[in-house]
């Protein structure tokens, strides 16, 4: 168990106040024998003092809360370690939470990382069209702490935060214009959410890129997923019943499923479909046939939101939300038409 300042005082016969006062290195009128006895005591007993405890009293616990959907997507995973690691360069530990599809279980967090004295969250839930009272708790319940919150997409007036973001239309644009260019004339889509402002934005220039190229749009040919394995396992044999010879995922995990679904048909990529994925994950290097993917960059960002939630702390002046933008990195998975 952990020594506390009572076992101390108890162990070298002074009162609690003096022993913290000496161990906080505080002026007392104490002796100089009886402070070295004090610390020598603290020493062999192996005390480390409670920076949590004194935090709360001091306002400043150096902490920063982090709320994740899911630690196991590669996107989230390495914007975590990029935050983690820019935090703790800066004397800031990390507080972690997933909340899967869970907006109560995110508010609970918010709720428990301000009780503990976070000095400022970290949220990377996707915006929906229609927040819910649950996700608008959240923010409101930060500043009503004063505890600043970095996003990473653009809320609406009610949601109060510094926003480190992406440009989702362009990467959408970039994603189909890259598979129209390769011949491709049905291309279909495994999209995120409906309601999901990102997985909106990607569609948006998936549309662009089309209309600019003189295709009529069809929605029989976007497959509504939810960023996860099993959407890209169950989209492949309906949009390849549509006749597509491209899919657009809208993340590298979904694209996954596709690649995933093909091996169980004995399909080969890019020679029977192509694919293009988003986020361009590690892990896309290693795989059989690289997959081409929109370069979302997580690093980048993670180390972004973390110097911005720092500013916000520390009180420094912070500016206009920050947005990358997307690249297109070509691999084997997208092939030209003959």
């Amino acid at each position: 168990m952990r020594v506390t300042i009572k076992d101390v005082a108890r162990a070298c016969g002074f009162s609690v106040t003096t022993v913290s006062l000496v161990l906080n290195n505080k002026e007392c009128r104490v002796s100089a024998a009886a402070r070295a006895k004090i610390l020598k005591t603290a020493a062999e007993m192996n005390y480390k003092p409670n920076h949590l405890a004194v935090g709360l009293v001091t306002k400043k616990t150096h902490t920063i809360g982090m709320i994740v959907p899911d630690i196991s997507n590669f996107h989230f995973a390495e914007m975590i370690k990029a935050i983690e690691q820019e935090c703790r360069a800066n004397g800031y530990i990390v507080l972690l939470g997933s909340y899967g599809e869970s907006d109560e279980q995110a508010a609970e967090y918010f709720a428990e990382f301000i009780a503990k004295g976070a000095e400022g969250i970290i949220f990377a839930k996707p915006f929906v069209k229609n927040p819910s009272r649950m996700e608008l708790q959240c923010y409101e319940s930060a500043r009503a702490a004063k505890v600043p919150v970095v996003t990473f997409e653009q809320g609406g007036p009610d949601i109060h935060s510094q926003v480190v973001t992406f440009d989702y239309r362009e990467g959408g644009y970039l994603a189909t214009k890259h598979l129209l260019e390769y011949g491709h004339r049905r291309i279909g889509c495994v999209t995120g959410g409906s309601e999901m402002l990102s997985s909106i934005a990607r569609a948006e220039g998936y549309r662009q890129a089309l209309e600019e190229a003189g295709i009529p749009f069809d929605p029989e040919l976007l497959y509504e997923g939810d960023f996860g394995l099993n959407s890209g396992i169950q989209a492949l044999p309906y949009l390849l019943g549509k006749n597509v010879t491209a899919i657009f995922a809208f993340n590298d995990m979904m694209a996954l499923g596709v690649y995933k679904a093909a091996r169980s048909y004995n399909l080969n990529i890019p020679r029977d479909c192509s694919v293009v994925g988003f986020d361009d994950s590690f892990m896309n290097e290693i795989l059989e046939i690289p997959l081409t993917s929109i370069v979302h960059p997580a690093t980048e960002m993670g180390l972004e939101s973390a110097r911005q939630i720092i500013r916000l702390i520390r009180g420094e002046p912070v500016g206009d939300p920050v947005v990358f933008r997307p690249s297109l990195r070509v691999r084997g998975s997208s092939r030209r038409l003959a």
